[in-house]
């Protein structure tokens, strides 16, 4: 991992974190525009999310509206984790859009940063990046938003957290990780199968409050991701490192960091209660 984070902090002077673009119009014409800008390059979308509107039902107005298109997997998102599982931390990739009135940001993650980082770049993964710059593209002048700050490579921090069920099977890992999200009250969509790694998708509207106010780019890791892979008898069960959103722009030092340290804790521990031990690629 040390070699990966190295990478990144090279690769970072020219790379962003995210990509977004300004869009005038309506919700729903900014919609439109985006689902058609998708549609133009090959991407489909599987379902798109009201969050701002999930957000406001549970804590209260004073969210702006956003709007999540989850992507259907496609030919790069299936090579991604299949070289690498932990792609699933944003796979299938997510597009944003949130704001208020007549102006809106959409965007999504810049794959150039974190396949690289990941060590999955090239081929579909490279083409499917491509995809979603030019999409983002036809809706105006794309902004690259980079991070504040890199991992520190002598930290260990990985960009998921992972565990190995011995002696399982995915299907009942699966529903067992479903089960404790839910008992913890996070709202669940049905998990997605990306290539061998099944894919699930949980959301706090508490946390999205936090999160989405301090930095909105951050949706393109919403919804929250965990996620699942046969390995011979065993079963690898891991999610996003919640923490990695520290180095977003603006986050250190707000409330964000907080709720981060709590996703973080309850997320170890939902993937603790499958019955695992603490996993790391190589070891």
């Amino acid at each position: 991992m040390r070699k990966l984070l190295a990478l990144v902090a090279l690769l970072g002077l020219g790379l962003a974190q995210s990509l977004v673009v300004e869009v005038k119009g309506s919700l729903e014409e900014v919609e439109a525009k985006t689902l058609s800008a998708l549609k133009s390059v090959g991407l489909e979308a599987d379902r798109v999310l009201n969050l701002g509107e999930q957000v406001r039902q549970v804590t209260g107005p004073g969210f702006p509206e956003y709007r999540l298109v989850v992507l259907k997997p496609d030919k790069g998102s299936i090579e991604a984790v299949s070289k690498n599982p932990m792609a699933a931390i944003v796979l299938p990739p997510t597009v944003f859009i949130t704001g208020q009135g007549n102006s809106f940001r959409v965007g999504a993650f810049d794959g150039r940063l974190l396949f690289s980082m990941l060590q999955v770049y090239g081929g579909e993964v490279e083409r499917l990046v491509w995809r979603l710059e030019a999409a983002l593209g036809r809706l105006g002048i794309v902004k690259r938003l980079p991070p504040a700050m890199m991992p520190d490579p002598s930290s260990g921090m990985m960009p998921a957290l992972m565990y190995r069920v011995p002696s399982a099977k995915v299907e009942d890992v699966v529903l067992m990780v479903e089960a404790e999200l839910t008992s913890n009250g996070l709202n669940l969509l049905p998990n997605v199968k990306v290539g061998p790694v099944t894919v699930i998708m949980p959301c706090k509207s508490e946390w999205a409050r936090i999160m989405f106010l301090t930095q909105p780019a951050g949706g393109f890791a919403a919804p929250c991701r965990f996620f699942a892979l046969q390995m011979g008898n065993d079963v690898l069960v891991g999610a996003i490192e919640p923490m990695l959103m520290t180095i977003m722009p603006g986050v250190m030092g707000t409330p964000a960091v907080a709720m981060l340290q709590e996703a973080r804790q309850v997320m170890s521990q939902i993937l603790e209660a499958t019955g695992g031990t603490p996993y790391r690629p190589g070891r």
